[in-house]
């Protein structure tokens, strides 16, 4: 991977020029606030930094194939250093939370658009009514940066296609995305645990994966419902149930 160290810089003064204000991670500690969720469940650990802002009582869980961490965290947390494929293939979350259940989770692991819509599904058949979905980088910052090969350190890869994926494959679910850098951060309710994927759906996955960057350039209005980044948004949306 050749990466320009001052094309890099350059990418994350854009991103925090397009979004002023608090950062994900702040936003995440938002939500951890709000919802007090009882358990948490995280793809993509990294260096634990978005891991370690869940609070007591809440239960997390973190995989990462290579997790990185060096944390002293705040309350019981689990590392499991596996791939998200793997870990679903052979574990059930009430090994780690005593039930099949999640409060909250945010997916940060593959920027690969049909990775994320997989482990969006998967996650889905371990929700409950209340259960909330984050997903991180929809909302991408340009064409090279939004590549399925990566060659620029700030990396979003094609997540962005989740977006207009599950606004025209499943209206049933009630999506948002809140404008905080570097590159946005989605919100899922309204998860389904009973349903199974469609023939449909599974080869429109395979028909998404091949959407050129200009379909976002051009349709981005149509599908792209967002809010501030402010607080007062984000616990807006969390209180209204609609």
């Amino acid at each position: 991977m050749d990466i320009a160290p001052h094309r890099d810089a350059t990418h994350n003064i854009v991103a925090s020029m397009r979004f002023p204000g608090p950062s994900y991670y702040e936003v995440l500690q938002w939500l951890h606030e709000g919802l007090k969720p009882g358990s948490y469940f995280e793809i993509g650990v990294c260096r634990g930094e978005s891991l370690r802002l869940a609070m007591p009582p809440t239960i997390a869980v973190g995989i990462d194939p290579m997790p990185e961490v060096d944390q002293c965290w705040r309350t019981k947390t689990h590392i499991v250093p596996m791939a998200s494929a793997d870990f679903f293939a052979r574990h059930r979350l009430r090994e780690f939370f005593g039930a099949d259940l999640f409060s909250l989770a945010f997916v940060d692991g593959s920027h690969h658009f049909e990775q994320v819509i997989d482990d969006i599904f998967q996650l889905e058949s371990f929700a409950g009514p209340e259960s909330i979905i984050a997903v991180h980088d929809t909302i991408p910052l340009d064409e090279k940066t939004a590549a399925r090969r990566r060659c620029t350190n700030f990396y979003t890869g094609d997540v962005w296609k989740v977006v207009p994926f599950l606004k025209k494959y499943r209206p049933d679910l009630d999506l948002v995305t809140i404008l905080t850098a570097p590159s946005g951060l989605t919100l899922i309710r309204r998860l389904n645990c009973c349903r199974t994927r469609s023939p449909v759906e599974m080869k429109a996955i395979r028909e998404f994966q091949e959407l050129p960057w200009e379909h976002y350039k051009q349709h981005r209005h149509e599908f792209l419902e967002t809010i501030k980044n402010a607080r007062n948004d984000v616990e807006g949306w969390l209180s209204h149930r609609s």
